[in-house]
């Protein structure tokens, strides 16, 4: 249904057309100057920040965020892991993800690791909450959320036309145009990007790389802009396909050393396909004091990652067959296990492969109400939404001997399993936030209910012809519901200076047999702004009631413990320090030196002790893994009269392990990377730069997971690129 109006709007709104209006963009946050306004921190990437460096890797955007950390994979940012203060980064599964206000991850509830990701190449800008103000942006209000804003339409006729080159074959073409008439808009958008990859695969010749491509399109229609009572249509389409030669399999400690950006052979066929397809319908109407807002969308997203899952070593050498297990053994000096990854084990092997063939829905109706005077702004919302998570997931082998792989041999469709289910959720979600003005004091005071229900389905045969009640399904794996509060004040204490403090109840909805994650969160800071001056220092605190872990294997679960299962860790906490100087000094000659950092220092820990398959034996007083202690960004950079600009990265990452004990072949020590890039301003359309990333070719460990072995960094790379205005 939402399609079809999608469609019967788009074809009414070219009728429309006529001259100028100003279009608004979908953002929680605003413009910097807004953010003195949030109750609690917030941060805004701007589009002027994003394109000092056209970063197409979503990590080093948020890199400049203070409280963002997050775990490394492939290089690319294709499949990130986003930690707000500490939640767990793996597949961002634990922060609200959203694109244009509306939730973006697959399942929201029934799966939430976060497979699919917006392309970060063609976002416009990202906002970033944290304390009291995430309440509003559940359902994971523990850290807090990510909103990418795409590329708005235009207030008047004009469009880019961005075209990259670089090593590797890397290509991007970033192309939009919005044509905007009185009472009615269209922009069309389209973003190709590809590479070959860094990496090869020892003994095949086999691509690493991806090619991603991207379409939006969006249509407004609007009454006049002087209407008594003002409306507004949006629609929004976004399609997306990825194909990548990217795997789990990392590489063992000896081998990382001998060649970082080599890959097994027995890798050579891991290959992910993607698609990602996005509706949405957005009504707006504006009373002056009052403003409601509907929101209707529908998101669907199906991938296949067919990759090395297991090796049918028959235990040869003691250890279990998963990859886990063959590089631990590889790390130990264990010679059949070394033999077996390089290729040169002398009897043959079995690599057993699988589909992760899996898709997602994700629907719902977001409706909002705001009502502002010059006294108070009270906003409510309300939430309805289901998704699901299907999987049915097909094994295939193939013999791996003098570092070839053989014939590959398709198995039977899953029966009864693990690989044959559905998993569907339905939530509903409703907040009320009101801030009161009292002169210099901010006030404000939310509340947030949540409802949801989490059910699996396992079915006897491929057919699916009926569900397997003898072990007890379809299972209620979760029917809970949470009601939290929160509340913050600002107080202006002169133009330039803010002091602010907030207290708020967090929880993460869970499936899979734990309870919900809960924590309090306090925070408190100051911000100082002028003319050229930008300041903010936060001190922030999570005591988490309730941890719980999932088992996945993206995040290298161990063990006998089932992927889609999750468990309690208890009682946690994590605290720190968050930093941010931003400033600008003008030369007598009119050269502006534009200098930031930013800062973040996390002291995490586990406060009980206790067993599991995927954070390992934890005892009181571990660290929390995958959360690095420090992460810091420095840039300074140049900007002449006669427009050429250039900026310089220092960006420094703290240690950490993969798992609780630090056991061996499980540290990242720290790492640094330092980027830089040079634009020459043409004239008022045309932009020419370069960028070089990691100038000294680091080739660090920057990740363990997934499946423990060790991941280098981006090596050096060079890309030159034009911007043209239209």
């Amino acid at each position: 249904m939402i399609k079809l109006l999608w469609i019967a709007i788009a074809s009414l709104s070219f009728s429309l057309f006529a001259s100028h209006i100003e279009i608004e963009t979908i953002e929680i946050v605003g413009s910097l100057e807004d953010i003195k306004d949030v109750s609690g921190s917030a941060s805004i990437v701007t589009e002027e920040e994003l394109e000092t460096y056209e970063y197409t890797d979503i990590h080093k955007i948020l890199s400049n965020v203070p409280g963002v950390n997050f775990r490394p994979e492939e290089g690319y940012g294709l499949r990130p892991n986003i930690s707000i203060r500490g939640t767990y980064s793996d597949r961002s599964g634990k922060i609200t993800l959203m694109e244009d206000g509306v939730l973006i991850a697959p399942a929201p509830y029934a799966a939430s690791s976060a497979y699919y990701f917006p392309t970060a190449g063609r976002i416009s800008g990202v906002e970033v909450l944290k304390g009291p103000a995430a309440i509003s942006q559940g359902p994971y209000t523990v850290g807090g959320a990510v909103n990418l804003l795409s590329t708005p339409i235009a207030d008047e006729n004009s469009g880019l036309i961005n075209q990259e080159l670089g090593e590797d074959g890397h290509s991007r073409t970033h192309i939009h145009y919005s044509y905007v008439g009185n009472n009615g808009a269209v922009l069309v958008e389209s973003h190709a990007w590809e590479s070959d990859g860094f990496d090869s695969i020892k003994g095949y010749s086999n691509n690493t790389g991806f090619d991603k491509d991207d379409l939006v399109l969006k249509f407004r229609l609007n009454s006049d802009t002087d209407a008594e009572v003002y409306q507004e249509l949006n629609a929004k389409y976004q399609d997306s396909d990825e194909l990548s030669g990217q795997t789990y399999v990392g590489l063992a400690d000896a081998d990382f050393r001998r060649d970082a950006h080599q890959r097994y052979g027995l890798t050579a066929l891991d290959n992910m396909d993607n698609s990602h397809e996005t509706t949405s319908l957005n009504y707006l109407v504006d009373f002056g004091d009052v403003e409601l807002s509907a929101t209707m969308y529908d998101n669907d997203f199906a991938r296949n990652w067919f990759k090395v899952d297991k090796i049918d070593n028959g235990n040869i050498y003691g250890h279990g067959n998963g990859i886990n297990n063959i590089i631990a053994a590889a790390n130990a000096g264990e010679a059949t296990a070394i033999a077996i990854l390089r290729g040169t084990n002398v009897d043959p092997v079995e690599i057993k492969l699988k589909n992760n063939n899996r898709a997602y829905t994700n629907e719902g109706t977001d409706l909002k109400l705001r009502y502002s005077t010059d006294n108070q702004t009270l906003t409510m919302g309300y939430r309805d939404t289901e998704d699901s998570e299907d999987r049915f997931q097909v094994y295939a082998t193939t013999p791996w001997l003098g570092g070839k792989l053989g014939s590959l041999v398709v198995g039977s469709d899953p029966g009864y399993s693990s690989n044959n289910r559905l998993t569907t959720a339905e939530a509903t979600a409703f907040y009320v936030n009101e801030e009161v003005y009292f002169g210099d004091l901010t006030l404000n005071l939310g509340f947030r209910s949540e409802e949801w229900t989490i059910v699996q389905e396992r079915y006897v045969d491929a057919a699916r012809s009926a569900i397997n009640i003898e072990k007890g399904y379809p299972k209620v794996l979760s029917d809970n519901d949470n009601s939290l509060m929160g509340f913050g004040a600002i107080y202006d204490m002169n133009d330039t200076t803010q002091l602010f403090f907030g207290f708020h109840e967090g929880f993460t909805p869970t499936g899979g047999g734990a309870d919900p994650e809960q924590a309090d969160n306090i925070e408190m800071g100051v911000r100082y702004t002028n003319d050229s001056t930008y300041m903010e220092a936060v001190y922030f605190d999570t005591d988490y009631q309730n941890m719980f872990g999932e088992c996945t294997a993206s995040g290298g679960a161990t063990g006998s413990c089932e992927i889609g299962d999750s468990f309690n860790a208890g009682e946690a906490s994590i605290s720190g320090i968050e930093l941010v100087v931003q400033t600008e000094m003008v030369s007598t000659s009119g050269v502006k030196y534009p200098f930031s950092v930013v800062y973040t220092s996390t002291d995490a820990e586990f406060d009980n002790t206790f067993d599991s398959d995927f954070w390992g034996s934890v005892t009181a007083g571990m660290e929390i893994p995958d959360l690095p202690d420090s992460q810091l960004a420095l840039q300074a950079g140049f900007e002449t009269q006669n427009g050429l600009s250039g900026n310089a990265t220092l960006y420094s990452y703290g240690s950490t392990c993969s798992v609780a004990s630090c056991a061996s072949g499980t540290e990242v020590d720290s790492y640094r990377v330092i980027d830089a890039s040079l634009t020459k301003t043409m004239n008022e359309d045309l932009d020419v730069y370069m960028v070089i990333s990691n100038i000294t070719d680091e080739t660090d460990v920057i990740a363990r997971a997934p499946k423990n072995g060790a991941r280098a960094q981006m090596p050096r790379s060079f890309i030159v690129g034009i911007r043209y205005r239209l």
